[in-house]
């Protein structure tokens, strides 16, 4: 009697099924945290401080409100110092330029030469001179303050304008308001590495937008590039 009942137990055991396990719930990859300005200023310096050499493709577009006004294209290349800019109209070297901030001599498309300026002249005559101080953004950065931050999809957008000039007592006020500079400079930084996709200059209801392309850093260059 013993052994059938033990059996008896054995075959109910056997027959209860055995509870499903749980499904492991699959863990959703950790978010990213999120950069704050400060992390991103420092990256966008931290490159900008080791740029050596540069060639990028750009496209400049200049608005007076919503009215386009101009628009050109090219490519510039950096190396130390030196700079050339390659402008195109219609896939075609329309002229060239090349400087070491001391002069810069202006080409035509054959390579004869149009014009020598002194650098500062042409320079301060430029409707976005920060597409042409590359390697000194550092100094840029300490010159104006931050106005806005903001990371979107495409990038991390920081607006700035010049700090605020501390005047000697009596300075009018008029002349406070036309030495003051005002103006919004901007920068859209891509999210890999900081560096700016697009450079936009606004003063007075006028916009230059420069939007770079198949950017290079570091590179080695030839005699003939610059």
């Amino acid at each position: 009697m013993k052994i059938k009942n033990l059996m008896l137990c054995i075959l109910m055991l056997a027959c209860v099924p055995l509870a499903a396990s749980a499904p492991k719930e699959e863990q959703a990859p950790a978010a990213k945290p999120k950069l704050t300005q400060k992390q991103v200023i420092a990256g966008f310096i931290a490159w900008d401080k080791k740029l050596k050499t540069l060639s990028a493709d750009f496209k400049q577009e200049t608005f007076f409100e919503t009215t386009a006004i101009t628009s050109s294209q090219g490519k510039i290349y950096k190396n130390g110092k030196n700079l050339r800019l390659d402008t195109f109209e219609n896939d075609k070297l329309l002229q060239s330029a090349f400087t070491d901030k001391k002069t810069i001599d202006i080409k035509d498309g054959s390579g004869a030469l149009i014009t020598t300026l002194p650098w500062e002249e042409w320079y301060n005559n430029q409707p976005n001179k920060a597409l042409f101080d590359f390697g000194n953004y550092a100094q840029i950065i300490k010159q104006h303050q931050v106005d806005t931050f903001k990371e979107k999809n495409d990038g991390y957008a920081i607006s700035l304008s010049p700090k605020q000039i501390t005047f000697a007592e009596g300075t009018s006020l008029e002349m406070q308001d036309i030495i003051q500079p005002k103006y919004e400079l901007s920068f859209l930084l891509d999210k890999k590495d900081f560096f700016p996709k697009i450079i936009s200059l606004s003063e007075e209801g006028v916009e230059t937008k420069t939007t770079l392309n198949n950017v290079k850093k570091n590179i080695k260059f030839t005699e003939s590039d610059l």
